[in-house]
């Protein structure tokens, strides 16, 4: 029996961090949805405000990041205008060729707090196309602000 000393706080010690681990992977796992759904639905608002806004409005791509994720900047996102057909118009694209508004996310990366693991997560790219409307224009012709 003396040989057996400490023997249990050992035991805990080897039970309790692999217990630690498991409930930091679950709590960081569900962060890690979290922080997809969020993506994807800033790019559906993103795409919705650049079908009804004007060309290149800066509201547009600051409506990706509504959740405040961190590390997350506006030069994750893309924003193009595309004609008929599809393709995209550049830099410069008018109100009369702009068929459609794609917006994208990509190389956003999370770091997960795992103890000793500590892994980093890079979502994948998420875009949204979706047709034009008035492009920030009224009926009246005058350009509206978002």
């Amino acid at each position: 029996m003396k040989n057996q000393r400490g023997l249990t706080s050992v035991e805990f010690a080897i039970c309790g961090g692999v217990l630690m681990i498991v409930l930091f992977a679950c709590i960081e796992i569900a962060r890690a949805a979290y922080t997809g759904a969020m993506l994807s639905e800033g790019t559906r608002r993103a795409a919705r405000l650049a079908a009804v806004c004007p060309i290149n409005d800066p509201a547009i791509t600051a409506a990706v990041n509504f959740a405040g994720l961190y590390g997350f900047s506006s030069a994750n996102v893309s924003l193009q205008y595309l004609d008929s057909n599809g393709v995209p118009l550049g830099a410069t694209p008018s109100t009369l060729n702009a068929s459609y508004a794609q917006v994208s996310v990509t190389n956003y990366s999370l770091a997960l707090v795992i103890p000793f693991i500590m892994p980093t997560l890079t979502f994948p790219a998420y875009a949204v196309t979706i047709p034009t409307e008035s492009l920030g224009i009224s009926d009246t012709g005058a350009t509206t602000a978002c």
